[in-house]
């Protein structure tokens, strides 16, 4: 019976999840309500306030499962190569194509930057760390340099690709994918071969 309720539970809280999505889609970021979330998922107002207690933890919830979503194709895009250059290269690649090519994050950019930006900086902080953390797991099966320095190199690629996604660049999302990977990738090498000295 609990494992019944417990997948009810889960099912009930994508679908609020999923509202939420459209009615971001339909109202935007700053204009959305939860009653308009309630009604596209098909439940209660205070359904969806069991679950979320306030807009702004939905909203960060929200913001989450579209990280994991990038997270996913992150973890995909590094595993499917073996030689780490090629790795971070298509890691970040596929990171700066995702953003590019979501289909709110370019319109909230561009209509509600207030409304968005806190979640993406100066509230960004988990956000960065979730993705951090997976990098940083990816990276560490492919090198053995100190933690303090995999922890650093990996920092930096996570801001680069928040710092493109937030202003993008004329440049190729290609090159600079490529171009990143070989930086991170020398970096991490040359202080590899210090170590063992």
């Amino acid at each position: 019976m609990a494992v019944v309720a417990d997948a009810l539970r889960t099912h009930t809280r994508a679908r609020i999840l999923e509202a939420a999505f459209r009615a971001v889609s339909t109202f935007g970021l700053s204009r959305f309500t939860m009653d308009d979330v309630a009604r596209s998922a098909a439940v209660s107002r205070q359904t969806v306030y069991r679950y979320f207690p306030s807009r702004d933890d939905l909203i960060l919830a929200l913001v989450e499962r579209e990280e994991e979503t990038f997270l996913e194709g992150t973890r995909a895009a590094f595993s499917a190569h073996r030689r780490l250059e090629d790795a971070m290269e298509q890691a970040l690649l596929f990171s700066l194509r995702a953003a590019r090519e979501h289909p709110l994050l370019d319109r909230l950019l561009a209509a509600e930057p207030e409304a968005l930006l806190p979640y993406l900086t100066i509230r960004g902080g988990p956000l960065l760390a979730r993705a951090r953390a997976v990098l940083e797991e990816l990276v560490r099966g492919r090198t053995d340099v100190r933690p303090e320095l995999l922890h650093r190199a990996v920092d930096l690629a996570v801001r680069a690709v928040v710092s493109y996604t937030l202003t993008p660049t004329e440049d190729l999302p290609e090159d600079v994918a490529r171009e990143s990977a070989r930086i991170l990738t020398s970096a991490l090498n040359a202080n590899r071969k210090e170590d063992r000295r």
